[in-house]
């Protein structure tokens, strides 16, 4: 115990095989927060700082407390679909899919923002799956969390002819992110490209509102490759982390286009 508090909590260590899929404790969250970023409150979800979080039995793996989105930036997103969808006629209802759930924060915060809104999430693994669906338990945002691979799991999830889909895209990075040319769209696993088609195909009779993760800089013939795909579309970066290392959005519609 003495030697975890001693060390330095930074990305690396968490990520680390042997710390990956542990189930952090709220020093660690903490430590983790002000020894990477200054700040112990770092790793907001869900409305909440750590230690109410905490108190209410909400707990994250290593790995997720570094890839799950932050409250600051789930609010934003939350807020930019709203303003997509504001003029959407009052009787269309909304489902939001997330095939690569973690979290579900993201999920979360536009539920938050998004009226008549439902959620469906998909989780491939077993640990993270078993991890929130026991902290969204606590939560009160109607969001069912499944256990498997989108990919053969989608068809079974239809909804009547008055949805409007909106797809939360955030496929885990791995190497598609350079320091000197941005995230490759291309190699994220899996591409980008291949997500929206396939989710595309599943949902070809609604309208569609892509809501997709990128980093500050983007390649951009992997981003022009992406844009083509649909009939309106708009690049939104947050100016909540430190230069080089800010998130935002590519919002993208299918058979529709907002009145902005």
């Amino acid at each position: 115990m003495e030697e975890d508090r001693a060390r330095i909590y930074e990305r690396a260590f968490l990520l680390s095989p042997e710390k990956r899929n542990q189930v952090m404790e709220l020093w660690e969250v903490q430590k983790y927060g002000a020894d990477s970023f200054s700040d112990s409150d770092y790793v907001c979800i869900y409305g909440m700082p750590p230690v109410e979080w905490y108190r209410r039995g909400i707990r994250l793996l290593a790995r997720t407390t570094v890839e799950c989105v932050r409250d600051s930036l789930g609010k934003l997103i939350g807020k930019d679909v709203a303003s997509v969808i504001q003029d959407v006629a009052s009787a269309m209802k909304f489902a939001v899919v997330d095939p690569f759930a973690g979290s579900c924060n993201s999920l979360y915060w536009i539920l938050r923002h998004v009226r008549n809104s439902k959620g469906i999430a998909f989780e491939i693994d077993r640990t993270i799956f078993e991890v929130t669906k026991q902290n969204l338990a606590s939560l009160d945002k109607d969001i069912e969390l499944v256990n498997g691979d989108y990919r053969s799991l989608l068809r079974n999830y239809r909804f009547p002819k008055n949805y409007l889909v909106v797809v939360f895209v955030a496929p885990p990075w791995g190497n598609a992110l350079n320091e000197i040319t941005g995230l490759d769209l291309r190699r994220t696993k899996p591409p980008i490209t291949e997500i929206v088609d396939f989710v595309d195909g599943v949902y070809q009779e609604h309208p569609i509102l892509w809501v997709i993760q990128v980093h500050q800089t983007i390649d951009p013939m992997s981003l022009a490759d992406l844009k083509k795909r649909f009939d309106w579309s708009a690049l939104r970066i947050y100016n909540i982390n430190v230069e080089g290392m800010k998130h935002g959005v590519l919002l993208g519609t299918s058979r529709w286009k907002p009145d902005l």
